[in-house]
């Protein structure tokens, strides 16, 4: 082993033992969630004191309908990913790349089977506070070189550790996290467990099972970054330098920039050995943590679920039901009363009479006696009963879910009632729903971060569209365009993106919903039917929906050709009438900035030559009211001004610095109109 193997070892075995010492209390917690969820929902000396005197110890899980009820929701209502162009300058183009975004983020979670990744650590987080799962890359098949993300599953939630110090709910400021499984010591014979003795190792191994930990860590990477015709280039970092070969081609960069950023490394070692490593192609520790409620208790975040605070009402619950059936059950069966005479040879029948199920009970006769009469049946103690449902009560009030919210009829009858009753009650999970958002809106984070860096090649690949649809795309394909520039289509590189979260309904339920309510618009006006019915149609999930929705949107008596050029001209006419619009704009602009910079000139000349505030005042109050220059053109030059440093300028330096001139003139115009206009109102005789 090589001096540094054993320092990133060290540096592991060292920050695992601080996860283990600062969650111990959050796990202990957890895995009693856990064992109470899972029906262990007695005190160990109270179940064993029952079972020994052979009295009843009931276990009636109500806490697990909560959690399916939590869990349902989020099962009903799936997020997608909202990717979004930041960039300005190239916002037609980057729209369609941020759609391409999107397309392969749907596409990877279909392959990966996202949703039991989701689901899985959503149900972890409702159950004991916490569930996890993981981002990583595998090649696309045995004879490929291409890669492809993945997003992973992890079923079990304490199998995983993030930088504690973290300050983020989704951790993406983490520095470091591990994912650890306990295997047979049989499954890697040439390791040498044996090495390494101590307080430190004792939990990576045993007698028998050895941890072995996929680890991860962000080291700091020095990266040049160069401004080129607007652009900005990374040319430099630990595994590549192209300045030598940019300078070769002749280009020279504007700027010049030397930043520090994440690199990510992963290993997958144990306690005495690296067995494999690579670079993971992101800044961010690629585990997503989805959190339940999260309190801050003395410096240290505390995660729960559902079932933490009902668990006593439930104990409550479990004995008061416990001890009302064991009351029940010990009380004598209902006896029969008569006079012994009336017994007469039927004695072993009336014996077992309680124990057997007889047609007929015969008795011998005695006048003046009344035949045999069996007494009431014993009654469960009233007390026990009570105490029942106020414990029922507490399980409502500590899980924050009442019954109105678990499907339970109530005084409510309207359906716009009962929905409000039950939307009062998600209130009280909706933070469950919330923190989810938040993990999913890192994860979608960090594929934008790594699409560029893993589907870095030329090749076809599938996305889903916002309607489920399939399409093949090819991407970071070179050709040359009619200009002879080599560029490329869809180039994943370029741009830049945020993400968000829609958290709306399917595009499925959308599609349902909307039909519904265009079938009531018809039935109210009957009227727009013929117009409406395409769009109907088309929303439909019949099978053919799409062919009827395009026969009934074609005009009657009307072929395909008539209808296709009737579409060409209806598109043709659109863009003539953006192109218009556009030209429009521009000869506006024009006039605009013809007309400031004839005044900002004028202002240039009266600032060098008047020193008296007084009539400097009053000249640029002249040449604005000569020019008739009002304060929102003032404005919209200032945001023209401003919109043209921001783009990518080949004379950047001297240009910028005359217009920035220009945009701090224009707006100490607009502020020396405003003092004059405040001058001339307060000098105004006031209405009585």
């Amino acid at each position: 082993m090589t001096e540094d193997d054993q320092k990133i070892i060290d540096e592991a075995i060292r920050r695992y033992k601080y996860c283990k010492e600062q969650s111990a209390e959050v796990c202990d917690l957890a895995l009693d969630d856990v064992d109470f969820r899972n029906g262990d929902q007695w005190h160990e000396k109270d179940r064993q004191a029952r079972q020994v005197e052979q009295r009843p110890c009931l276990t009636i899980n109500k806490l697990e309908q909560r959690v399916d009820q939590v869990t349902g929701d989020q099962r009903m209502n799936r997020m997608g990913a909202i990717i979004r162009p930041l960039d300005s300058a190239n916002s037609h183009s980057n729209f369609t790349l941020a759609q391409i975004y999107s397309g392969i983020i749907k596409n990877i979670e279909a392959t990966s089977n996202a949703k039991s990744a989701y689901d899985t650590a959503f149900d972890c987080a409702v159950g004991h506070g916490f569930g996890y799962w993981s981002i990583v890359t595998d090649y696309e098949s045995d004879d490929s070189f291409d890669q492809e993300i993945k997003i992973r599953r992890i079923a079990n939630s304490f199998r995983v550790d993030i930088d504690p110090d973290a300050e983020e709910v989704t951790k993406m400021d983490a520095k470091y996290g591990f994912i650890t499984s306990l295997v047979d010591k049989d499954e890697y014979p040439d390791s040498d467990w044996e090495y390494g003795k101590g307080e430190e190792y004792e939990i990576w191994k045993d007698e028998e099972k050895v941890r072995i930990a996929e680890y991860f860590r962000l080291v700091d990477e020095k990266q040049i970054l160069w401004m080129v015709e607007g652009q900005v280039l990374k040319v430099k970092d630990d595994s590549m330098d192209i300045r030598e070969e940019l300078t070769e081609k002749g280009v020279i960069p504007s700027k010049k920039r030397t930043v520090t950023g994440n690199k990510c490394e992963w290993f997958k070692l144990s306690p005495t050995e690296i067995y494999d490593r690579k670079v993971f192609p992101s800044k961010y520790i690629p585990i997503i943590p989805c959190y339940g409620k999260v309190l801050n208790v003395r410096g240290r975040d505390i995660y729960r679920g559902v079932i933490r605070f009902a668990k006593d009402p439930q104990r409550i619950y479990n004995y008061t039901r416990s001890a009302s059936v064991e009351q029940v059950a010990l009380a004598p069966k209902a006896p029969y009363i008569m006079e012994q005479s009336q017994l007469g040879d039927h004695k072993d029948m009336w014996e077992n009479a309680n124990n057997k199920a007889v047609s007929t009970l015969i008795y011998k006769n005695k006048v003046g006696v009344p035949p045999p009469q069996r007494q009431p049946p014993p009654q469960p103690s009233a007390g026990w009963i009570s105490e029942a449902s106020i414990a029922d009560q507490d399980i409502d009030a500590a899980s924050g879910m009442y019954k109105a919210s678990l499907g339970a009829p109530s005084n409510e009858r309207s359906g716009k009632a009962i929905n409000a009753r039950k939307v009062e009650g998600d209130v009280g999970t909706y933070h469950f729903h919330d923190n989810r958002a938040m993990a999913l809106e890192h994860t979608y984070r960090i594929l934008v971060d790594m699409i560029p860096r893993v589907y870095d090649t030329q090749r076809v690949i599938r996305i889903k569209k916002f309607d489920d649809k399939e399409e093949m795309v090819e991407i970071n394909k070179t050709i040359t365009d009619e200009n002879g520039e080599v560029v490329k289509v869809y180039d994943l590189g370029q741009g830049k993106f945020d993400v968000a979260v829609d958290v709306g309904a399917s595009y499925t339920t959308q599609r349902q919903m909307a039909s519904e309510s265009m079938m009531e618009l018809i039935q109210y006006a009957p009227q727009v039917a013929e117009k409406v019915m395409p769009v109907i149609a088309k929303n439909l999930d019949w099978p053919g929906a799409d062919e009827i929705a395009e026969i009934l949107s074609k005009p009657p008596g009307m072929d395909e050709q008539q209808h296709k050029q009737l579409v060409d001209q209806a598109v043709q006419q659109a863009v003539a009438q953006d192109r218009q619009s556009r030209d429009t704009e521009n000869k506006s602009k024009e006039i605009l900035i013809k007309k400031m910079e004839a005044v900002t000139k004028r202002m240039k000349v009266m600032n060098e030559t008047i020193h008296d505030e007084e009539t400097l005042q009053v000249e640029i109050l002249n040449i604005l009211n000569d020019n008739m220059v009002s304060s929102d053109e003032i404005n919209r030059y200032a945001i023209e001004l401003a919109n043209q440093i921001s783009e990518p300028n080949s004379d950047a330096g001297q240009i910028n610095m005359q217009q920035m001139q220009q945009v701090q003139m224009a707006k100490a115009m607009q502020q020396q109109m405003q003092q004059q206009q405040m001058q001339q109102t307060q000098g105004m005789p006031q209405a009585q």
